[in-house]
């Protein structure tokens, strides 16, 4: 039905213009013999009132597809009006040259001004009830054509957001796996024994990264696990020059979240807090799940050198992450983030 209703496609188009037009002929029919006292048969009385509705609808199509785009949207007033009313006086002309039947007066008897009045006001009468046709074509076709638009508007922005969201989705700094491979040849020379947990660990990493974070949402074990994996990875790389935490709590089965969102900020605390200065650096990360609420918190101390360029930090550091969550959790998240001199924390409430 939906499609029926908006769809271009020629043979939807000309199913809608029959319906209406049958529509009205039924319609008018009804009320015609339901007021009409002279006995005309119904037969004729349908005949009449289908010739009616051909020049009324010609009227309609006329002024809706020609008149309006061409003059009336164009603010060509004036001219619009003269051919309007042109248009229905002729087009009445013609239609009483095939038949004398005036509709308003078929159901409407006492209105009879033919035997009275002249052949002026008769098509005058008749040219009054063909706008009733036009007014009606115009209303439906402005509300279909508003629909679609609005459809189109919501359809554009729907996909802008998605287009938005896969970027932003993929945009994870290269260094964070390139360090990784370099921690790899590393322990591959000096540490042998971890080298098989350690290969276990990159490779679900790189599996969520490239595959499951394509989903619109993750389970959110599966985040926390891979947030795990590359703490775990990190560790391996910095030793005991980095102080690192990281716990979680609460019932997480069952719930969901977009991927990546809360690696970025984990990500974003290795990268700009201990690789300035991992010898004298720390980072904390606290999880905990409530019902259906998350609350997340990432810090890192911050060095001598961040604070020099912390300017530039604020703008990009995690703007991805905060634009995501912007799209994908309207209304239903709160972040809090706290620049201190020595250490940058990110607090994030999100309903899932």
């Amino acid at each position: 039905m939906y499609t029926l209703l908006i769809s271009q496609k020629l043979i939807h188009r000309i199913f809608r213009h029959l319906l209406l037009f049958v529509s009205m002929v039924i319609l008018f029919s009804w009320v015609a013999a339901s007021r009409s006292d002279d006995g005309t048969p119904n037969r004729e009385l349908l005949l009449m009132v289908i010739l009616n509705a051909v020049f009324f609808f010609g009227y309609a199509y006329l002024t809706v597809y020609l008149l309006i785009p061409k003059l009336l949207v164009r603010k060509r007033y004036l001219l619009f009006s003269g051919l309007f009313f042109l248009a229905g006086i002729v087009l009445s002309l013609l239609k009483f040259a095939c038949s004398d039947f005036i509709f308003y007066q078929a159901i409407a008897a006492e209105s009879d001004v033919t035997g009275r009045n002249s052949l002026l006001a008769s098509l005058m009468i008749n040219t009054k009830d063909m706008t009733f046709i036009v007014a009606l074509f115009a209303l439906v076709k402005f509300a279909r054509d508003r629909y679609i638009l609005d459809h189109q508007i919501r359809e554009i922005h729907r996909k802008r957001m998605e287009a938005e969201l896969k970027l932003l989705e993929h945009h994870m700094d290269p260094h964070a796996i390139f360090n990784n491979f370099n921690s790899l040849y590393s322990i591959s020379i000096n540490k042998k024994e971890l080298l098989r947990p350690t290969l276990k660990k990159l490779k679900s990493l790189l599996h969520y990264l490239f595959d499951e974070s394509k989903k619109d949402k993750v389970p959110l074990v599966r985040e926390v696990e891979m947030i795990d994996n590359y703490i775990g990875l990190e560790k391996l790389r910095f030793g005991d020059r980095l102080r690192v935490s990281f716990s979680s709590e609460g019932a997480m089965d069952g719930l969901k979240i977009a991927p990546l969102i809360l690696y970025s900020f984990v990500e974003n605390c290795f990268v700009h807090g201990a690789g300035e200065d991992p010898s004298s650096s720390w980072i904390n990360i606290e999880l905990s799940v409530k019902d259906t609420r998350l609350y997340f918190m990432a810090a890192n101390s911050v060095s001598e050198h961040a604070r020099m360029t912390r300017a530039q930090r604020k703008a990009g550091a995690n703007e991805n992450s905060l634009r995501r969550l912007e799209l994908q959790y309207p209304n239903s998240h709160r972040v809090t983030i706290r620049e201190r001199k020595n250490n940058h924390q990110v607090e994030l409430n999100v309903s899932l």
